[in-house]
């Protein structure tokens, strides 16, 4: 399952602070049983939740766990979460493992009801908000071919601001 989290940050200036603290917040995330894989990313074109993070979870039961509950949620964000915006959590079914998106290439995403030339996979709202019900990520290996998909209705070309860290076994 996925677990995605899409967010705006408002207090701009502070970015490269909040970049270092958030991949901070990525590692403890994958020191969790249940959270296997992480990645972050970013909008090439304006949106209204331009930063995204795809987490590989076990499932929905994670979020309810001591471990989840003492290091992450929304208690788990300190400070900055009074800095962002545009917040929405999904847990999202249809595949077991995250994309690993490399860094010279793009991560698509989706609407329902939209559709773009690339290999979608669709994902259905599980758990969490339920922002939307439906949803496809695919992965462009070239950045470049990817940002020719800027300005469809309902797709979202982001690109990656980490690589992808997994969990140690």
């Amino acid at each position: 399952m996925i677990y995605m989290v899409e967010m705006a940050l408002i207090d701009l200036d502070r970015r490269v602070e909040w970049d270092t603290w958030y991949l901070a917040h990525m590692k403890k995330l994958i020191s969790i049983p249940g959270i296997q894989a992480t990645q972050r990313f970013e909008a090439l074109a304006p949106h209204p939740s331009p930063f995204i993070a795809l987490h590989q979870v076990t499932g929905p039961e994670v979020f309810t766990s001591d471990a989840y509950r003492a290091k992450a949620g929304p208690g788990g964000t300190g400070e900055w979460q009074s800095r962002m915006n545009n917040w929405h959590r999904n847990v999202l079914a249809g595949v077991d493992t995250t994309p690993n998106v490399p860094m010279e290439g793009a991560l698509v995403v989706v609407e329902d009801g939209a559709d773009a030339p690339v290999t979608l996979t669709w994902l259905n709202a599980v758990g969490l908000d339920r922002s939307v019900t439906r949803r496809a990520i695919g992965v462009g290996a070239r950045r470049a071919e990817a940002e020719k998909l800027i300005g469809l209705a309902g797709v979202r070309v982001c690109k990656p601001l980490t690589p992808r860290l997994v969990a140690d076994s």
